[in-house]
């Protein structure tokens, strides 16, 4: 026998106690392990194995349970200040950006009359005003989006976790 017959009985022995094989490499495998003693006691080493990891009960300690959740109450709290905070500022752009619209309308038309009294060409004072009234709320949405609320990390949420369950309780 090859190695490569080897290393594929080994892949299948693995794979057969993981997830299943199909019934063509159960029967090229149940033939190799007939013929190959290594490879047939590896199988059964395998098998007696995985059968002592499942007889053995694994708990977790009341600590571990305990900091887990904490971890997970924390987490989630960060998660619903996150999309809390993402809905406040998709609202103040909006409402920024209309505020933005109606007044460089009005600064538009204003700029006109301007430049009309003036003499300056008013394809040049209208687009200016446009862009000076609309380039604030823009800055602004990318300054709370690249820097947001400061995320309290370790103890102190994990402290904040364990006092909002002592409310609960």
């Amino acid at each position: 026998m090859t190695n490569r017959e080897h290393e594929r009985a080994l892949d299948l022995i693995a794979e057969r106690g993981l997830e299943g094989i199909d019934s063509s490499e159960t029967a090229w495998l149940e033939s190799h392990l007939a013929a190959c003693a290594e490879c047939s006691e590896y199988a059964a080493l395998t098998e007696s194995t995985g059968r002592l990891l499942r007889s053995v009960a694994v708990t977790a300690s009341p600590a571990l349970v305990m900091t887990t959740q904490a971890r997970l109450r924390a987490r989630a709290m960060y998660l619903q200040e996150r999309r809390s905070r993402t809905v406040l500022i998709a609202i103040s752009f909006c409402i920024g950006a209309m505020s933005s619209a109606l007044s460089a309308w009005l600064w538009w038309r204003f700029g006109g009359w301007v430049a009309e009294r003036v003499g300056l060409s008013s394809a040049i004072v209208e687009p200016g005003i446009l862009l000076f009234l609309l380039l604030p709320a823009i800055v602004i949405a990318g300054l709370l989006l690249a820097f947001p609320h400061p995320v309290f990390e370790g103890s102190l949420m994990l402290a904040s976790a364990r006092e909002h369950e002592g409310e609960k309780r």
